[in-house]
């Protein structure tokens, strides 16, 4: 299954948990920051190789072109906690995702791929 999330502020779609890099903040910290100001899960408690498995150019959303950088990272499910930042979480199969409303900037077939292959 995969975490999915739905912002506080404008969630009417599902998405990953992240979001943007502070300009001249390395990829590491914004990776365990986001968890941490979205999952409520402390940074210490973020695992990842913070290798990128997939990154796209997506689409102008709100007006803020993306670029979208994919890691694959686990935290303990018992440390999730309701953030206020994010108004919904839930973890979905592969074929619950297929049928979400999902971010506009995400190729969901293409995350599908990524997150549910091998």
């Amino acid at each position: 299954k995969v975490l999915l999330v739905k912002e506080a502020i404008g969630g009417t779609w599902w998405a990953l948990p992240g979001g943007g890099i502070d300009h001249g903040e390395a990829i590491e910290s914004a990776l365990t920051r986001e968890v941490e100001e979205e999952l409520g899960v402390p940074a210490k408690e973020v695992s990842s190789d913070f290798q990128i498995v997939h990154y796209n150019i997506g689409n102008v959303v709100n007006g803020v072109p993306r670029m979208n950088l994919y890691f694959k990272a686990s935290v303990p499910e018992m440390l999730l906690k309701q953030t206020a930042h994010i108004a919904e979480w839930k973890w979905f199969t592969e074929e619950e995702f297929s049928k979400q409303d999902m971010h506009p900037s995400y190729d969901k077939a293409v995350l599908a791929t990524v997150i549910f292959g091998d």
